[in-house]
């Protein structure tokens, strides 16, 4: 890389910042307004439904994410998208958490999930675009980092809202800092213009990609894995509602669904990125199921106090992020060149269609069966989801595929 194009290319931290606002949403929605709603006599299935409400656009991004590459620029999209996704997260503090709000709520929290799809995909073009090969390894850590960590922001919500007396305050901090991660931006340089034809020749070049891989065993089997329960992380939507059947004080709350959830989601990404590395990525992702089904049938089994709790969330978010990575470096390993962005898009919104249906369901079973059935019935789909993950490998025994030379990220609601 030349002095002049060292000069152009954005530091990696810079993607950190970007992608905040992917993660961080989630994080808010999840922790801050899933515990005030419990306080305010939400059942677990109206939160949980809620929560899911914010996953559910990422289900069909891919079929906006040509639109992306294609008109208008990245930087003009970005901005516009957190714009209102940051309005959508002010409007939420606005909005008092009644049983009379909940549709209000539950359509502001879709409109943010919507807003958030396009955040992920245009600050996954301007790495396409502006990192140069030999730092997209780099520059994807730091994008994932902002995705598994934004949780962190959900926590911080919480404990400023236990230190004020306004209940907008949370939201508007939130909301505002949010937006101020647009001006990341302007330390990056403009990315190329795009084609007025562009739009028609994208779609025509993404179909005809689609197909070449969907058509190969690789591709069959990559289908099928989105679809398994591996690592939908459903019970993570109901931790802070049902942390009081653990005793856990605010404060333990916050710092579990928040910081530290955040650090758990961060480490376990990074050792599944090593088991990837180890192993046969089919496995590697089975092996990460497990381990997080086996996370969570001890939560159920575990005492109930604030420290069991404090563990347990811990320790569960450490799971998710060992799903995240491992099946990060599976659907790279499948998705060759091309049109990798949208292409990738197409797996992680399929994926995204267990994480909405095991967040409903969790929900369902919490309020009939009670919130030790939801854990068990949460680990046994992922460990189910894995078993039929070795089953399908065995019948289908697609090709190795080749070694990604980068990384990317699913989403996690």
């Amino acid at each position: 890389m030349s002095p002049t194009d060292a000069k152009k290319t954005p530091h990696p931290f810079i993607y950190f910042i970007l992608f905040l606002p992917f993660g961080a949403t989630s994080g808010f929605v999840a922790v801050t307004i899933g515990h005030f709603a419990a306080r305010a006599g939400f059942s677990d299935g109206a939160i949980a439904a809620m929560v899911a409400m914010n996953t559910l656009p990422h289900t069909w991004k891919f079929l906006w994410a040509p639109i992306v590459d294609t008109l208008w620029n990245g930087r003009g999209w970005y901005i516009s998208a957190n714009l209102l996704s940051s309005v959508a997260i002010m409007a939420m503090g606005l909005v008092p958490i009644t049983q009379e709000n909940l549709e209000l709520l539950t359509a502001i929290i879709f409109v943010n999930g919507l807003a958030t799809t396009f955040v992920g995909m245009c600050t996954e073009s301007l790495m396409a675009h502006l990192t140069p090969l030999s730092d997209r390894g780099r520059a994807a850590s730091f994008s994932q980092a902002g995705n598994v960590g934004g949780s962190l922001v959900g926590g911080i919500a919480l404990t400023i809202a236990e230190h004020t007396q306004r209940a907008y305050v949370p939201a508007f901090v939130v909301g505002a800092a949010l937006l101020a991660c647009s001006g990341a931006l302007l330390t990056m340089p403009a990315p190329p213009k795009t084609k007025p034809e562009g739009l028609r020749k994208a779609f025509r070049d993404v179909f005809d990609d689609i197909w070449s891989v969907l058509a190969s065993r690789s591709g069959i089997f990559a289908v099928v894995l989105c679809f398994m329960p591996i690592g939908a992380g459903g019970a993570a939507n109901l931790f802070a509602a049902m942390a009081s059947d653990w005793k856990a004080s605010v404060e333990v709350v916050g710092f579990s669904n928040g910081f530290g959830s955040g650090i758990g989601a961060i480490a376990g990404c990074l050792v599944g990125g090593r088991i990837s590395d180890a192993i046969n990525r089919k496995s590697a992702y089975a092996v990460a199921g497990v381990a997080l089904a086996v996370f969570t049938f001890g939560m159920a089994m575990g005492p109930r106090t604030p420290l069991s709790y404090a563990f347990f969330v811990l320790l569960y978010n450490f799971g998710i992020g060992l799903c995240y990575s491992t099946f990060c470096a599976f659907v790279l390993e499948i998705i060759g060149k091309g049109a990798a962005a949208t292409k990738y898009n197409i797996f992680a919104s399929l994926a995204n269609i267990p994480i909405y249906a095991m967040g409903r369901f969790d929900g369902y079973v919490s309020d009939h069966h009670g919130r030790t059935a939801m854990l068990w019935v949460d680990g046994g789909a992922g460990a189910v989801g894995a078993a039929l993950l070795v089953l399908f490998a065995i019948l289908l025994k697609p090709g190795t595929g080749t070694k990604p030379q980068t990384s990317t990220l699913p989403e996690h609601a």
